[in-house]
Parts: structure tokens; C-alpha cells; sequence
């Protein structure tokens, strides 16, 4: 920790927010597995194999652009990014919350 310069810490710390992100969707994904899908854009039916890829999808793209943008600029877009992505985490993790306390759709 003493040796590293903020650089190479605020890199690491984006890294762990966009493991935090990714781990907040995938539980987002299973709690909502089965139940009806309230948002129009993911269609509204049973979540399945279909909602999960478009969500992976758009959660992959944004953490990649991130990546893109952040290779340009200094440790202070790494940390600015990397806070966004802990409350996007945050976020999502409230969601999966809310969504374990609906009941599945009937069969």
C-alpha cells in the first residue's frame, strides 16, 4: 500500500467497483428470476434467459465504455467512476432486496 501510487490505487478501486456492479446485477437477475418484469424495456413477462442477457449486455457495454474513458484521464476519473459504479451497486443491490419480497409469478 505504501509503495503504490494513487494511480495504481484508484485503478484498483475502479476495478472492485465494477466487480461490485457486476455482482449487485447478478443478484438483481436471480432475485427477479421467474417474476413478472415490471420494466417495459425488458418486456413484460416472466423474467427468464432473455431479460438476464439484455441486462448483462447493457451492464458489459456501460462498464467498457467506462473502461474506454477512463484510459484517457487521470486517477481523479478513476475515482469519480468508480464511486458512481459503488451507488449504481448500492442501487442495485436495493433492488434484488425489493425484488426477494415479491412472490413468483403462478404457473
Amino acid at each position: 500500500m505504501y509503495g503504490e501510487s494513487f494511480g495504481s490505487r484508484s485503478k484498483k478501486l475502479l476495478i472492485a467497483s465494477f466487480a461490485a456492479v457486476s455482482a449487485a446485477e447478478f443478484a438483481d437477475s436471480a432475485s427477479s428470476w421467474g417474476k413478472l418484469e415490471a420494466n417495459p424495456v425488458l418486456g413484460r413477462s416472466r423474467f427468464g434467459f432473455g431479460q438476464t442477457s439484455i441486462k448483462f449486455g447493457a451492464v458489459s457495454a456501460i462498464l467498457g465504455g467506462q473502461h474506454l474513458l477512463v484510459r484517457h484521464h487521470g486517477p481523479a476519473a478513476y475515482k469519480a467512476m468508480a464511486i458512481a459504479n459503488f451507488a449504481a451497486a448500492g442501487g442495485l443491490g436495493y433492488v434484488a432486496v425489493h425484488n426477494s419480497r415479491i412472490a413468483p409469478m403462478p404457473k
